[in-house]
């Protein structure tokens, strides 16, 4: 399983809400579920807050100014109270003043400057923050045993092997290897023996001499034209003779 986070949103603006939940469902990760937790009256959520159980793993994105008593910094200021790890990010429309804010005692993440953007650049903001979270609780999702760390060079990559369709040799290409995913085409440097031996997982069928397939994935094999197909819709041509043999792993 991923990691389980919490995204708390507080914003007043209902519209402008519904925009930032949206560039968060939007988001992919292959390592961390964030769970978003929209507060639709922040008014309560000062007094929320004196009983929530917070932990290193939540996210707050806070709104500076909500039109009331308090501000979303004076909520920042209780959540550090109670917990130093977790992420904060603010929501201002004075860029100015959210820098002043970021070499506070907050410690935010970052913040977004909230203007007339597209629904794309917002997207693009709060992306690269959420990268950012992900990196930030990188010991806790590394823990898990479907994660796994390859290297290509001196760069280190992560790889969620339940998102992993198939790992292959490029076809002319000596010394390189494609990891597809759900989402994602990774090529990397090295040698597909190398790779199998850092992969217990036991839905990972690794004996294929330049394959690495991932038999959860798999929805259809047409043995007729050596075609695996998976639960994505992506298709591999293998062969018939790898066909047969991935039938009798299955």
């Amino acid at each position: 399983m991923s990691l389980c986070a919490k995204i708390y949103v507080i914003e007043d603006d209902y519209e402008y809400r519904k925009r930032i939940i949206q560039s968060l469902n939007d988001y992919h990760s292959n390592f961390v579920n964030f769970d978003i937790s929209s507060i639709d009256n922040h008014l309560f959520f000062f007094k929320d807050l004196q009983t929530l159980s917070i932990t290193d793993t939540d996210v707050f994105i806070f709104d500076i100014d909500l039109k009331t008593t308090f501000t979303g910094i004076d909520l920042a200021t209780e959540v550090r109270k109670k917990n130093h790890n977790c992420s904060i990010i603010f929501l201002t429309s004075l860029e100015d003043k959210a820098i002043s804010i970021i070499n506070s005692d907050i410690f935010p993440i970052g913040y977004i400057v909230k203007d007339g953007t597209s629904q794309a650049n917002m997207n693009n903001s709060i992306h690269k923050l959420l990268t950012k979270v992900e990196h930030q609780l990188k010991d806790f999702w590394t823990e898990n045993p479907d994660i796994v760390t390859l290297k290509n060079g001196a760069e280190k990559i992560y790889i969620n092997c339940k998102n992993v369709l198939y790992i292959e040799s490029l076809k002319g290409v000596r010394g390189q290897i494609l990891i597809k995913t759900f989402s994602e085409e990774i090529i990397i440097n090295g040698h597909i023996g190398k790779i199998k031996k850092l992969l217990p997982q036991d839905y990972l069928m690794t004996s294929l001499l330049s394959y690495i397939i991932n038999l959860s994935t798999i929805a259809t094999l047409d043995r007729a034209n050596g075609i695996v197909s998976f639960s994505n819709g992506e298709q591999l041509n293998v062969g018939i003779s790898i066909i047969d043999k991935i039938k009798k792993a299955l």
